[in-house]
């Protein structure tokens, strides 16, 4: 008898454990089902023969989708849309109900700014001539957000008046360009072998990683960066910045904006974000800024993952 309620037991530990082992499974399925989406590749420009993409990632949902487009850091020089988006931050808006856009440019210095930022402008207006039909976005809820020069660019976006963003958020971004202490280079280090000989003639928007960051830091080492992004020198002909000068820029209708920098960002100075927040205020437009203690661009958001809440949060008060 003894030998048959241990059996019995045995069994029912058996049951147990399968049991157990089945709530799992469905706990770690339910669980990734929040954060799995469909992922596509689109065109939605194509300059001298070259496509330029985006990717476009959508949580499911048969509801109208808001969407966020990101715009990936390095200087306008290096970066792409796969490897500037962080991870946390797609997988927290996608569990919140938001496609999320991450979108290449042209790169400098084959492309200049004036047209990286043509675009910015044309894959805002592509979402929202097209993302309706074919992602089921809700093209009335369009916000931009960007690191370092995306954010920059994010920021730009609210310039245009035909294809303005719902909201904007920009992080770790350079909010003025300033001649002060500006010293042009040597043009004729270009000549010389080195990191400029990837520079061709034809379009790059998704460059090597590695070699473009090696390309943007010899343009800053030798003093040229900002030569090869604008296309002109700015200490010698600075009233050619004002058309890329944010506060030039900015009208009383300018989106809601959240920006979000550290105190002590290695890269951009403090001071300038707290002027250009103080200027959106003084403009009357709804404005926040968020600081935290370190960081820059992902390694920001890396550092501080509660900054992710803070977007999220303020895209659901902008965007209702």
């Amino acid at each position: 008898m003894k030998k048959d309620n241990q059996t019995i037991d045995d069994m029912k530990l058996k049951q147990l454990i399968l049991l157990t082992g089945l709530l799992l499974i469905n706990y770690a399925d339910a669980f990734s089902q929040s954060v799995q989406c469909q992922k596509q590749e689109f065109v939605y420009k194509s300059v001298k023969g070259h496509d330029i993409k985006a990717t476009i990632f959508l949580p499911a949902s048969k509801e109208k989708l808001p969407v966020v487009i990101y715009f990936h850091g390095g200087g306008f020089i290096f970066g792409n849309r796969d490897q500037g988006l962080e991870i946390p931050l797609k997988e927290q808006l996608l569990a919140n109900g938001y496609a999320v856009v991450s979108a290449d440019y042209r790169l400098a210095p084959e492309t200049k700014l004036d047209e990286i930022l043509k675009d910015v402008s044309d894959v805002i207006k592509w979402i929202k001539q097209n993302g309706q039909q074919k992602y089921n976005i809700d093209t009335d809820k369009v916000a931009v957000a960007g690191g370092s020069a995306g954010g920059y660019l994010a920021l730009s976006s609210g310039f245009n008046p035909d294809f303005m963003p719902d909201a904007i958020i920009a992080i770790s971004t350079p909010t003025g360009f300033s001649t002060a202490n500006i010293q042009m280079g040597d043009l004729t280090v270009l000549d010389q072998p080195g990191p400029y000989d990837i520079v061709k003639d034809s379009v790059v928007s998704y460059g090597d990683y590695d070699s473009r960051m090696d390309l943007w830091r010899f343009l800053g080492r030798n003093r040229l960066a900002l030569f090869e992004i604008f296309g002109f020198d700015p200490a010698k002909e600075p009233e050619k910045l004002e058309r890329y000068t944010l506060t030039n820029n900015v009208k009383s209708n300018f989106p809601p904006t959240l920006l979000i920098h550290a105190k002590n960002d290695r890269l951009i100075d403090l001071q300038q974000v707290n002027e250009f927040y103080i200027f959106l205020t003084e403009k009357q437009v709804k404005a926040e800024l968020h600081l935290v203690e370190n960081g820059h661009s992902s390694e920001l958001i890396k550092q501080h993952p509660e900054v992710i809440e803070k977007i999220i949060d303020f895209l659901k008060t902008q965007m209702q």
